[in-house]
């Protein structure tokens, strides 16, 4: 009888213990999409406001437009581009925009380029989409 008990009491015990690995462990909250990331646009309005606002004259804010134009159309043929490998699309981007910078920083002088910058980082967070809400925590 007490033998009984003890395969019973063991194969009881193995099965808890194959049951126990076969659940799956939760899966990993997912990170949220990034929707509106990439398609988030300063309007031109708002661009041409601020170079003014910063004291830019006419001449200068037609070349500054001149220079975000260019660099859009650089990035929308980057993000085409299907030879280049994502890792390296990332490291072109950064080589225009800093490009940008430096056409931008050329044009406008030092002080007024780092207040256009100032204001566009404020104009880009002003517009940036509100982060989707968290998911509640499981009981």
């Amino acid at each position: 009888m007490k033998k009984a008990i003890v395969i019973l009491f063991a194969t009881g015990f193995f099965a808890v213990a194959a049951n126990a690995q076969d659940v799956p462990a939760p899966p990993a909250p997912a990170k949220p999409p990034m929707e509106g990331r990439g398609k988030m646009k300063i309007k031109r309005e708002e661009v041409v406001k601020t170079l003014k606002d910063i004291g830019a004259t006419d001449e200068q804010i037609e070349k500054v437009k001149a220079v975000l134009d260019e660099t859009h159309k650089k990035h929308e043929e980057l993000k085409k581009d299907a030879t280049v490998a994502e890792e390296d699309k990332k490291a072109k981007g950064k080589e225009i925009m800093e490009a940008q910078k430096a056409k931008i920083k050329e044009i406008l002088g030092e002080e007024k380029a780092k207040a256009f910058a100032e204001a566009q980082r404020a104009m880009m967070k002003k517009n940036m989409p509100a982060p989707p809400p968290a998911p509640a925590p499981a009981p």
